[in-house]
């Protein structure tokens, strides 16, 4: 099993917000980073492919308002895994909030992908910010 996480950052909204903007994945569109590309989805489904890491789908799973949303992979992918944001409460309409990746594959694997997958849970958060908070 290996984690990719994203770093901590603080957004200035509130979970009645972002909880339906993550969970119509249509939206997950807008805070994809450049590098990906094919991207089809639904309301509860979408696929994608990432250079260099090939093709990947996720579904949704559960959330467990207002503290996480979790999305599975579907059967797009290659890789068994879970992408996971996570919200907590700083101040009034003020959280930190983070993307997570979970994955089953074996260490060497886990390596090769440590530097891509990190960073890409780290420009979906950044993207997030901005798009929640215009």
């Amino acid at each position: 099993m290996a984690k990719f996480k994203s770093d901590i950052t603080d957004i200035q909204t509130t979970p009645e917000k972002v909880f339906p903007f993550l969970g119509d994945l249509n939206n997950l569109r807008l805070i994809m980073p450049e590098q990906v590309e094919n991207w089809t989805s639904d309301n509860d489904e979408c696929s994608f492919s990432i250079k260099n890491l090939g093709n990947l789908g996720l579904k949704n799973g559960r959330a467990t308002f207002p503290e996480k949303i979790s999305f599975a992979s579907s059967g797009q992918s290659k890789v068994t895994f879970e992408l996971i944001f996570s919200l907590n409460p700083v101040g009034n309409e003020s959280h930190s909030a983070s993307f997570e990746i979970i994955a089953e594959m074996n260490s060497m694997v886990g390596m090769m992908a440590k530097r891509p997958l990190t960073n890409f849970v780290n420009l979906l958060i950044v993207n997030l910010k901005s798009l929640i908070e215009k």
